[in-house]
């Protein structure tokens, strides 16, 4: 079974990715899909078991409920999930 760890506080510092974090890409034109982070290298993150590299600042961690609904939230969608 696979286990999802989810960050404890929301963080803007995007240097606190730790290996297991799920995140998804902030670039609305990149994949939606939720990524997990396997290992932090200086200003980038592998992801998904050493398959693919981001840098930092061009992820995000992702929400409970976008874990949930296992995609990124549009910002309308992100927006209207904050206040229900």
């Amino acid at each position: 079974m696979n286990k999802i760890n989810l960050t404890q506080q929301p963080s803007n510092d995007k240097s606190d990715f730790l290996a297991g974090d799920v995140v998804v890409f902030t670039d609305p034109n990149k994949p939606d899909h939720l990524m997990t982070v396997h290992k932090v290298q200086g200003d980038g993150v592998l992801l998904n078991g050493n398959r693919s590299f981001a840098l930092t600042h061009l992820i995000r961690n992702a929400s409970v409920a976008e874990v949930l609904a296992k995609r990124r939230f549009t910002q309308t969608e992100h927006a209207l999930a904050e206040v229900s």
